[in-house]
């Protein structure tokens, strides 16, 4: 009986790469883009973007006007998880003035395996942005089952004008079933590089956000979360996105503060954006969303939590469509995480 997988020149199982270039005058095509089971790479039709970027480069030019559309690759696995020992090893290069948006069809499962001590699921990405390249990863959460071990590695080397932004988030588990944070462990690892030399391929270190939960009574030391994330912006295609993000997290009410005005004061006409931070609030606490979000070396990390998945969906889906960029200049495709 023939494979019904599509031949691949890897022999090597879960091995994929993907390049993507730009041809005259703006149509960006896959160079490259293979895959091996049990990873399952499937580009769906390119979504299109809004006029030409205004966003300044640190050099004050504009942004190179970016191509019409966007590809957009859904990461899949066969199953739709992954089994005890299965090894992800994904590469991405994204050339000159290309744009690439990655995402998934639902929650990757880290399947319960069926001997203890358990093997190691493992996710490795390796990605280089060229200058004037922009990446946007936006997956659904990974969802361990009960006794499952992952480890994920997710390293990015960026131009000094390139521009990368993901989300990186993990759930509870199976909580219909009574699991919660009931894994054997899951350890997370993201590093940002700046390339500042391509001819010597000279590069240092901005980021690295490492996550470990493992170890005993993980369930007690996520204090009633369903859900924990990391957002990571770097390049000028995500400093507006990163600057509302640092400005709403100072927004926030403080811990002892207090509102001075007397009930006699006239009550005053809030904004649009005042009324949509008040009603995001309100939402929040009903939700239990906790986040914060700092400026680090060029880049901005922004950490959530929230209660149940849906909560942390809707409060990064309110935060992405009243910014606006990751639509504006992804397309559609760039929120389909959120909806």
């Amino acid at each position: 009986m023939p494979s019904p997988f599509p031949a691949t020149t890897s022999s090597i199982p879960g091995k994929g790469h993907v390049h993507l270039t730009l041809l005259p005058p703006f149509t960006p095509t896959f160079s490259s883009l293979t895959y091996t089971y049990p990873l399952k790479l499937l580009p769906s039709v390119p979504h299109t973007i809004s006029p030409p970027s205004t966003v300044a480069q640190p050099n004050e030019t504009l942004f190179p006007s970016p191509p019409q559309t966007v590809p957009l690759v859904f990461l899949l696995t066969y199953g739709g998880g992954l089994v005890a020992g299965d090894h992800i090893d994904l590469s991405i290069r994204l050339d000159l003035r290309t744009r690439l948006t990655i995402t998934t069809q639902g929650s990757t499962k880290i399947f319960k395996p069926s001997t203890f001590p358990p093997t190691t699921t493992r996710q490795d990405l390796s990605v280089h942005v060229s200058n004037h390249a922009a990446l946007w990863i936006a997956p659904d959460p990974v969802q361990p089952f009960a006794g499952s071990l992952y480890a994920q590695k997710q390293i990015f080397n960026v131009e000094s004008g390139g521009s990368v932004g993901f989300v990186d988030w993990v759930n509870e588990g199976r909580k219909a079933r009574g699991e919660r944070w009931a894994f054997e462990g899951w350890r997370g690892r993201n590093e940002i590089w700046e390339i500042y030399d391509n001819g010597l391929h000279k590069k240092r270190m901005l980021v690295r956000d490492a996550v470990a939960l493992d170890g005993k009574d993980i369930q007690g030391r996520m204090d009633g979360m369903g859900v924990f994330g990391t957002t990571l912006l770097r390049g000028p295609l995500f400093r507006l996105m990163a600057d509302f993000f640092v400005e709403e997290f100072k927004a926030l009410p403080r811990i002892g503060g207090r509102n001075w005005a007397s009930a006699s004061d006239a009550v005053p006409k809030l904004t649009l954006k005042e009324e949509w931070r008040k009603k995001r609030l309100q939402r929040e606490r009903e939700d239990g969303v906790l986040w914060t979000a700092c400026h680090v070396r060029g880049c901005t990390v922004i950490k959530f939590a929230a209660k149940e998945v849906e909560g942390a969906r809707e409060w990064l889906g309110s935060m992405l469509r009243e910014e606006g960029s990751v639509g504006r200049e992804f397309g559609d495709g760039g929120l389909m995480f959120v909806r």
